[in-house]
């Protein structure tokens, strides 16, 4: 009788893998040519001075605030979307925003290398710092964007784009740190903290 749930137990895991699975397939297949790509690539070029000579990707930013008292300790994360476009040492964000399958956008944000005192580029993510070395924001640009939620409103599969910025955010951390004389990033981190 054990050996029996065992097996319908297994079954049910492999279904159930299977079916996330098949989602995941068709989610990332959507998001190869998607409307909302195309729409970032379109958000791009309207509101960016000269946006098309910029490379557009799709980005996203994410805090954690840890908040409550006594024993009890909640969290809460806030989650932005953007219209990344970027060429080297230029960088613009565009606020985006979702309501009901339309894509809106806000006016963009630029931050050139000048404007910057520090920047730290890893896989998947770029993090600025004002001239005092404060941290403006940490962004991702990811090559796989599927809709799971209602955080996660896109089906953008971006994988050249997203090698792109990796690239430029690398060069852009060479850039502003050699210009603002960082050579350690986590020494000038702690400086700061100590302002």
């Amino acid at each position: 009788m054990n050996a029996t749930y065992i097996i319908i137990g297994v079954a049910a895991v492999v279904v159930l893998f299977i079916i996330v699975w098949v989602k995941i397939s068709i989610d990332e297949k959507k998001g190869e040519n998607s409307g909302e790509k195309q729409k970032v690539k379109d958000i791009v070029k309207k509101a960016v001075p000269n946006g098309e000579s910029y490379t557009a990707a799709y980005g996203t930013r994410e805090t954690l605030a840890l908040g409550g008292g006594g024993r009890t300790v909640t969290t809460t994360t806030s989650y932005w979307y953007y219209a990344v476009a970027f060429k080297p040492g230029d960088l613009y964000l565009v606020p985006l925003s979702f309501d009901g399958g339309d894509i809106s956008y806000g006016e963009p944000v630029h931050y050139g290398k000048e404007d910057l005192g520090m920047a730290e580029a890893k896989n998947g993510y770029l993090t600025l710092f004002d001239k005092e070395r404060k941290e403006i924001m940490t962004l991702f640009v990811v090559a796989s964007n599927t809709k799971e939620d209602k955080y996660h409103p896109v089906n953008i599969q971006q994988k050249e784009e997203a090698e792109a910025f990796g690239q430029f955010s690398r060069n852009l951390m060479q850039e502003v740190n050699t210009a603002n004389g960082i050579t350690d990033i986590k020494a000038a981190k702690k400086d700061a903290k100590k302002k």
